[in-house]
């Protein structure tokens, strides 16, 4: 995963940096953001200009120009 790949840099061969415990922090944070109704989006594969656009779409939120 690409969070395993980021902590990896950081700290290479590391129980932090392996794929399984990313996994696990991942569901269990997922887990408590359903639980708690928390609106959550995987912005792997996105740009931040999709991301940006998602959370307004989703939010009903309007784009300010500056």
């Amino acid at each position: 995963s690409r969070l395993s790949q980021i902590r990896s840099e950081r700290r290479a061969n590391s129980r932090y940096a392996s794929i399984q415990q990313c996994r696990m922090e991942l569901r269990e944070v997922e887990n408590l953001y359903r639980k708690e109704k928390i609106p959550f989006l995987n912005s792997t594969k996105y740009s931040i200009e999709e991301i940006s656009a998602k959370i307004l779409a989703e939010t009903g939120l309007q784009r300010r120009k500056y």
